[in-house]
């Protein structure tokens, strides 16, 4: 992962500079970036710009990070967080068009008793998101695996295809295997419709650890994708409006908005007995809270005064409320921090990060303290206790 700090003139920026240093950073044509970017500027001090900036990260997943630095300082920049390969068309032409398992090498020999750890990334996020907890796994004698699948499909899909590809995995073992599955943001909802879903093969599941994930759904699913409106380098009303009228939503995000049909299904399902439940939960918003308060003026003053604003304010009322995704304390940016628990779960866990450094390596951490991430020590912990023996009823021990 590249880092780079762009700063700003007059607290603007304009893409021709972004795509300068993306081009010096990954020693890449800098025309050729150019043509995968907006035109224009962007200015650092508009509402609608950091509101676009978390759209972007939300979209990108872990490819992709913008962020404002120093915003209410005398030199503000932009920083960004790059994944080379981000850029490279061979690998998005090359992109899974089915599930594939990432494991480690020989992953199902294990003859100690221990689970396999399967790894569920989120929206737009890939397998490699788990490289850094997975390493951290193996160093504590688990055998891993990440799970990659086609995106833009609906989870309920997802899940199925995900269980029967692993089932197949699991059926071409001699010995019989104990599964845990984590899953980070949307993949913990795939975990769960897997986990919980008893038309599924789930039988080996015997721990679920959600990270990050919205049970309860996001607000920025009933959103649009606002990272649209960079396409003119400028922000106004009727941009706005097109994006939010005109842009639809793809099907696993439809699945994440609040209230939605496969949200209520699957928090209709009971909990299996004999699965361990955790939701570790982030309560540390990437953005200000001046600048949360600013989006919210923003759109208030645009219903105020446009009527098509008005006539789909049902899309927009969380940035005219509260939006705890954004709120510090209350959510990690992307997630609120109420709809990330797990309903009828007891194990929940807070934990001071933002929805994307909850899974992936601290940035700015020394490679030494690398295991020391939470999140990692909390999988750990959580795995390790799946290690429990089950009663003769195949329920968890009393206490445990």
């Amino acid at each position: 992962m590249i880092e780079l700090i762009i700063p700003a003139t007059n607290g603007r920026i304009g893409w021709k500079h972004i795509s300068a240093s993306l081009a010096k950073a990954l020693q890449l044509d800098q025309a050729s970036i150019a043509e995968m970017l907006p035109k224009g500027e962007i200015r650092l001090d508009s509402p609608a710009v950091s509101l676009s900036l978390l759209a972007i990260n939300l979209a990108a997943g872990d490819h992709l990070s913008f962020a404002v630095t120093g915003n209410e300082g005398p030199r503000p920049g932009l920083l960004i967080r790059c994944d080379p390969s981000l850029l490279r068309i061979e690998n998005h032409d090359a992109r899974a068009t089915e599930v594939i398992i990432h494991h480690d090498e020989a992953w199902l020999e294990n003859a100690d008793g221990r689970p396999l750890v399967l790894c569920l990334h989120g929206l737009n996020g890939t397998y490699e998101t788990f490289d850094g907890l997975r390493s951290n796994l193996r160093s504590h004698g688990y055998r891993t695996a990440a799970i990659s699948y086609e995106p833009q499909r609906p989870i309920a899909i997802l899940a199925r295809e995900v269980s029967k590809e692993v089932a197949a995995h699991l059926a071409s073992s001699p010995r019989k295997h104990e599964v845990v599955v984590v899953g980070h943001s949307m993949g913990g909802l795939i975990g769960r419709e897997w986990t919980n879903n008893a038309t599924l093969e789930n039988e080996a599941i015997t721990g679920l650890i959600t990270i990050g994930t919205p049970h309860q759904g996001s607000a920025w699913a009933t959103l649009p994708p606002l990272m649209n409106l960079f396409a003119k380098g400028e922000f106004g009303v009727g941009d706005v409006n097109d994006v939010i009228l005109h842009t639809p939503s793809s099907p696993e995000l439809r699945d994440i908005a609040p209230g939605s049909v496969f949200l209520e299904e699957l928090n209709a399902r009971e909990h299996r007995p004999n699965v361990r439940y955790t939701s570790v939960i982030g309560v540390k918003s990437p953005m200000e809270a001046t600048t949360v308060a600013k989006i919210q003026q923003t759109f208030r003053q645009m219903e105020s005064r446009d009527g098509l604003v008005r006539l789909i304010r049902p899309r927009i009322k969380p940035l005219l409320s509260g939006f705890d995704e954004l709120v510090d304390g209350r959510g990690d940016g992307i997630v609120a921090a109420e709809n990330a628990a797990m309903g009828a779960t007891s194990d929940l866990v807070r934990v001071e990060l933002s929805h994307f450094d909850l899974i992936r390596p601290l940035s700015g951490q020394p490679t030494s303290e690398k295991a020391g991430h939470p999140v990692w020590q909390i999988v750990i912990d959580r795995v390790t206790r799946c290690c429990q023996v089950l009663d003769g009823r195949n329920r968890l021990s009393a206490g445990e």
